[in-house]
């Protein structure tokens, strides 16, 4: 079994054997639908918590919400990938559409670091999921520090690590886009819902890519829990909001295959993935990588290169 972490070998060997997945490739329109709805109930929600006390807008937030905005987080994943439309202007469009409840304007940071990531994997200074030197460092195997940074984790994403990746975001149109959108739903809501709503809509997109199961996805994918190359895939039940994101083995090597199709792919190539560490628990592995001292924030393969060579 192969077990390598070079996707394009994996790609092509299991090409050689069964040629026809090729044909696995392709759009998914259908997703829109998916974001549509989302979109409108987490945005039914936000209005919801209009005036209720802080705890409701917090229990709802963690049980809910965050849930929804991991879905339309995953939507703009299939976005980036242009895997919903075939137009490349499509897909980044409706990428910011799903993004407006976030009120965090990502979705076109989110498709530069990402595809960058699929690029430059596990390249220090390009690949922004690796984490710096000096942070790794910090952090450490302690408990007590892991606990704090998987708390700052959606800062840390959002902020420290885009800025040691060299390649930097273009500030075009699209993300200008981006931002006046974002900008124009915060308005909306303070007018029409208030700062409950917004409150909510925070806690949300927070608990989305943080300490939450529906967070734990952005450690579970690289960090390597088993002590082998930190690529892993998840199958439980919340791929099924998550448009199987949790196949992130299958998903790195055939990015070109919409997540629909991702269970297919595993189940007409059993031997390129049966043998690989997979996670039961999304909860269980956020508990895992606080409390065990073999695992830290650097358990994952990581290239450095000469800063002449970086160049996306």
């Amino acid at each position: 079994m192969l077990k390598d972490v070079n996707h394009n070998a994996r790609r092509a060997a299991i090409l050689r054997t069964q040629p026809e997945l090729k044909n696995l490739a392709g759009v998914s329109p259908a997703v829109t639908l998916l974001g549509l709805a989302a979109v409108a109930l987490q945005l039914v929600l936000a209005v919801a918590m209009a005036h209720r006390p802080w705890w409701a807008i917090l229990a709802i937030a963690f049980c809910f919400g965050a849930f929804i905005v991991h879905c339309l987080n995953c939507i703009i994943h299939e976005c980036t990938h242009n895997l919903v439309f075939r137009s490349t202007a499509a897909n980044k469009a409706l990428a910011i559409f799903v993004n407006l409840p976030s009120l965090v304007p990502s979705a076109t940071g989110f498709r530069h670091y990402h595809l960058l990531h699929h690029h430059f994997f596990g390249v220090r200074g390009m690949d922004s999921d690796v984490p710096a030197a000096w942070e790794a460092r910090l952090v450490g195997r302690s408990s007590l520090r892991k606990l704090l940074w998987l708390l700052l984790m959606p800062f840390t994403y959002a902020f420290i690590h885009p800025l040691q990746v060299r390649s930097r975001l273009p500030i075009d149109a699209w993300f200008a886009l981006n931002v006046v959108t974002a900008l124009t739903m915060w308005l909306l809501v303070l007018w029409f819902a208030g700062w409950s709503s917004i409150f909510y809509l925070l806690l949300s997109t927070y608990f989305s890519v943080g300490p939450h199961p529906a967070g734990a996805h952005i450690l579970q994918e690289h960090v390597a829990f088993d002590g082998g190359n930190g690529m892993s895939s998840y199958y439980g039940p919340i791929n099924l909001i998550s448009v199987n994101l949790g196949y992130h083995l299958e998903h790195h090597d055939m990015p070109g295959v919409p997540g629909w199709q991702l269970p297919r792919l595993r189940q007409s190539a059993p031997d390129f993935y049966a043998g690989h560490f997979q996670h039961r628990s999304r909860s269980l592995g956020l508990w895992q990588f606080v409390l065990d001292r073999n695992i830290g924030l650097d358990s994952r393969p990581i290239v450095e290169i000469p800063s002449r060579h970086a160049n996306a």
